[in-house]
């Protein structure tokens, strides 16, 4: 039951998002983020070169600077974008399309996330078989979870084997605490 109080939590939250952003706002939101961190990635070293001539700061936090300076030019760059081409789609009496879209985006980011920290909540043995067995939303959620780790593996090779990974980390924890004794004063 708390599961699924959880997931109607979850989806009541995703709804004033999705009504709030929109499904435009929300894709160039998660774009922003994601070319943010690349192009930060990649042109820091040149602005971290600039400033060292342009500005009187300390060289141990130029890469920082440069990294911060790039990362919100970019996503702030973005969401203008986003935000000029929903003001299109509002004026094409499109919006609540665009709602709709947001609505649902958010739900499934929503229930992936859910999925993924029910995963390890557990894995560490904090759900009982009980709370399990009586929620109705735990057999859609619980697949999820290492669906989407291994999609993110497919698309980033660094998360590959990761969801493995954590569930045998997790499996070990747990078979540790079973082992050692409780120890009482």
């Amino acid at each position: 039951m708390i599961i699924d109080v959880l997931v109607l939590i979850f989806l009541v939250l995703a709804i004033i998002k999705g009504l709030r952003r929109g499904l435009i706002v929300a894709v160039f939101s998660i774009f922003a983020f994601i070319a943010g961190i690349a192009a930060a990635m990649k042109l820091s070293v040149v602005v971290a070169d600039y400033l060292k001539d342009s500005v009187n700061v300390s060289a141990k936090w130029l890469p920082f600077i440069s990294f911060a300076v790039v990362f919100i030019g970019v996503v702030l760059l973005v969401r203008w974008a986003a935000s000029l081409l929903e003001a299109t789609v509002e004026m094409a009496m499109m919006g609540w399309a665009n709602k709709i879209g947001g609505i649902i985006l958010f739900a499934i980011l929503y229930m992936f996330t859910l999925s993924v920290v029910l995963f390890f909540v557990n894995k560490v043995k904090l759900i009982s078989d009980e709370t399990i067995a009586n929620s109705v939303t735990w057999p859609f959620l619980q697949p999820m979870g290492p669906w989407v780790i291994d999609g993110f593996g497919k698309l980033i090779p660094a998360f590959k084997n990761m969801f493995t990974e954590l569930g045998n980390f997790f499996d070990g924890l747990a078979k540790q605490q079973q082992v050692q004794p409780e120890v009482t004063p």
